[in-house]
Order: C-alpha cells, then structure tokens, then sequence
C-alpha cells in the first residue's frame, strides 16, 4: 500500500470514528464538495473521484437519486442505508469528450425523501484532441468563425455577487478576423473577447454578471450578444440568462411550494377571445410561503402579487390572462429554499 493511499484511509477513519461526537441535529455532509483533476488529455477518456458522504446525524441516510448538470457527468453509489456514524462513497465520472480547456461540472445528489445532500463539483483542464475546429465547435458564427455554443444559462446569481462563464470560439479561416461586440446595454452583464483571432486559433468571449446588492430585485435577466467579424454582424449572437434572487437559510422550519397541474391550460371565455388559465400553488411546508416577486410576459394581469403570502397547508389559484400570446410562461420568486424560482407554463391546447 502506497503511503499516500495510507494517509487517505487513515484519515477518512479518524473522520469516521470522531463522527459521533458532533451535534444532535448535525446533518450528512461530504468530506468535500470539490475536486479538480488538473491537467487531462481529451484522448485518455473519463477520469473519476469518489466524494465520501459522512452521515453525522442520528438516522439512517440512504442515497436515492443523482442529477447531473450534463451528460458528461455522472455518480456511482450503493443505494444501501447510512447508518449514523458511518461513511458512504460516491464515485464521480467525468467524460472530457468535446471539452476545451477549464471545465467545471456537477452532479446533486438527493436522499431516499427528496432532500439534497448537496452539490459535487468537478474541474478540469481538457487537452483536446487533434481534430478539426468544425469537429469540436458545432455553431457557426460567420464563415470561418465558430462557437461551441451560443446560448450560455447562468441559472441563480445571488444579491451583490458576481458569476462568470465562458464561450469558446475559434477561427477556421486562413486569414486574421476582428471581432467586436454590442450588448444590449445590460446594466447586470458584460461581455469581453479579444480583438483580433488569428488562423486556426482559439480563445473564449468571457461573460460576466454583476448582480446589484439588492434585497428587493427578484429577476430573471435574458441578454443577447452581437458579434461583428470584420465589421459584419454575425449570423447567430449569443444569448444568456441569470435569475437574480437572494440566498435562503434551508434550516429549520420551512416552505414547501407545489404547483398543479405541471402546465395552466388556456381555454376562450363563452363571450370573450381572451385566453385565461390558472395553476394552482399550495405550502406543503411548516411555515409561511411569501411569494416576493411576480413576472408576467407583457404585464398580463394576476390577481397574485408580491407580498403574497400562503399558510403551512393552504393553496391558492394563480390565474392569468392573455390577449395575444397562445404559449407563456410566468416566473414567480418565492422563500421556498428548495423552489426560489419556479417557471409557470400556460398553453392552449389546440
């Protein structure tokens, strides 16, 4: 047995073993929530890491469910229970297939009762392998100029935090390209990329979101990014997104949002062309949902609106009206921790 492996197992005892002296109402937790696996070559395929899950509180945990941010990623665990005081492994798997450089993934992984463990994150610098650019960045940009995606979801950006992605691109053409770039004057986010691409190069349009330190501000942000090679506007921009809301405190007594049925169906009245539907929201939870902020598309009108609040075991229905639009979606901010954003779909069957 190698000594570092030795110092692994030793430490991951001595975790163990001291599992019980921590608090009553301490919860299953990771040894760690990240790993990076350096530098890795695209050729050499998947490369993993087993997270230990150490379950410091007083019943039995039992791994149920794993959901992965996209299918390069993937965990492996015994679906056996927990018992308090012991250790449970998972074993992460990341496939660096179509990959370029720094790659972040993870994969959050639930128990049996629907509750999250917590998220597992891993990195990695991939070398790729040597195949044409148009082999790897699937979207074009302009002739010559390519990307390997063009819409970019940040998801959930906090109150006065900041969150930063990528989109790759490269230059397929035998000649240098200059690019600049017009947002659409975005207070929230800003997008960089370098002037100048020259001949089968590659680099990145960097894209950031500065979120106000606004406890008020529930909103969901969608930007658009045009790009100018050589003075002409490419073919296809590149879209992003980010939900600006504030962090909750998933302890203690909380709020439970449901929704029904998973999509408001919109129906004329007898003597009306509008269309109107309703969802219903009820708190399953063991405190007050407070609904902070309401989104419609077009300001159609709700009777529901910010300041809401729903009882532990009451409902309510959320109904809307259109004019115009067959298929909409409504975006409402709640303090559910588990659901602080959730998408109402409404659509008229036809």
């Amino acid at each position: 047995m190698s000594i570092l492996k030795y110092i692994a197992i030793t430490a991951l005892m001595f975790a163990t073993t001291n599992i019980q002296s921590q608090k009553s109402d301490d919860k299953p937790r990771f040894d760690a929530n990240e790993w990076d696996f350096g530098t890795i070559n695209e050729v050499d395929g998947s490369v993993s890491h087993v997270f230990h899950l150490l379950n410091y509180s007083k019943k039995d945990v039992r791994i149920a469910h794993a959901n992965p941010s996209c299918n390069c990623i993937s965990a492996t665990y015994d679906t056996k229970a927990i018992a308090p005081g012991k250790v449970g492994d998972v074993e992460v798997r990341f496939s660096p297939a179509g990959a370029v450089g720094k790659t972040y993934r993870n994969v959050e992984m639930f128990d049996s009762e629907g509750n999250s463990l917590g998220f597992l994150t891993t990195c990695a610098d991939v070398v790729p392998s040597d195949r044409s650019i148009q082999d790897r960045y699937y979207y074009t940009l302009t002739d010559g100029l390519y990307a390997n995606k063009t819409t970019l979801p940040f998801g959930y950006v906090y109150h006065g935090k900041m969150a930063q992605k990528v989109v790759y691109i490269a230059n397929a053409s035998k000649s240098t390209l200059k690019i600049k770039l017009k947002t659409n004057n975005s207070s929230t986010m800003r997008a960089v990329c370098p002037e100048e691409l020259t001949p089968d190069k590659e680099s990145a349009i960097t894209i950031t979101y500065t979120m106000p330190d606004d406890a008020s501000l529930y909103k969901t942000f969608r930007d658009t990014i045009y790009i100018y090679v050589n003075g002409q506007l490419a073919r296809t921009p590149i879209t992003t997104s980010a939900i600006c809301l504030t962090k909750l405190d998933e302890n203690g007594q909380v709020p439970d949002m449901q929704t029904y049925p998973s999509e408001g169906a919109l129906s004329e009245g007898w003597f009306s062309s509008t269309l109107s539907g309703k969802v219903e929201i009820s708190n399953k939870g063991k405190s007050d949902l407070i609904i902070y902020a309401v989104d419609t598309p077009e300001g159609f009108p709700t009777d529901v609106k910010a300041g809401t609040t729903l009882k532990p075991g009451s409902s309510l229905d959320f109904e809307v009206e259109s004019t115009s639009l067959k298929e909409f979606r409504v975006s409402i901010f709640t303090n559910d921790p588990k659901r602080p954003y959730k998408e109402l779909t409404f659509n008229k069957k036809q």
